[in-house]
């Protein structure tokens, strides 16, 4: 079976039939619209990720793993500590992530020149090829699912959602990672 029917299938068995959250008795009202934008927002972004690590399966990358890469080749020389903090993570679990990589000889641990006590993660030759191959899987993966939505909407959709994010930060106290990997 390819990669993209076994991942339909996969989707398929996720995606259920009733709504994706709980309805409210006014489905015009202001409110019930900001509720089900919630919900949505949730959902769509959960079956996004399962499906990238349905069709990324080919790579032995897990998701976590190919989101150290994604960063890594975004920002050579990341690091370890800003890593965790851009992906949300907490330092032990970043450290099982790295030795995993490094182990697959994808990365490697640097001492910063500057301060030795700070680790640096840099892509070694054989993540190449790897992150090539993910990034394709990705693009394909994002072309398939925005090929018929407009510019001016998805400009709407990311004006939207940036400011959401925002107020999301502002109500954490939060600060905006400010830049996100490009794709893979």
């Amino acid at each position: 079976m390819s990669r993209r029917k076994g991942a339909a299938a996969a989707i398929s068995a996720m995606a259920d039939p009733s709504p994706i959250g709980p309805q409210t008795d006014r489905p015009a009202s202001i409110e019930a619209l900001r509720h089900s934008l919630s919900w949505w927002l949730i959902g769509t972004g959960r079956m996004w990720r399962r499906l990238l690590d349905e069709r990324l399966k080919f790579s032995s990358q897990t998701q976590p793993r190919w989101r150290v890469l994604a960063w890594a080749r975004l920002r050579p020389g990341i690091a370890q500590t800003e890593l965790a903090e851009r992906l949300d993570i907490s330092g032990p679990t970043l450290v099982r992530i790295l030795d995993g990589l490094a182990r697959q000889g994808m990365i490697e641990r640097r001492e910063s020149r500057e301060d030795r006590r700070v680790k640096e993660i840099h892509l070694t030759e054989a993540a190449y090829p790897v992150i090539d191959d993910i990034s394709r899987e990705v693009a394909g993966i994002r072309d398939d699912l925005l090929q018929d939505i407009s510019l001016e909407e998805i400009q709407a959709c990311l004006s939207v959602l940036e400011r959401i994010r925002t107020r999301i930060c502002d109500a954490s106290g939060a600060v905006a990672a400010g830049e996100l990997p490009e794709e893979m």
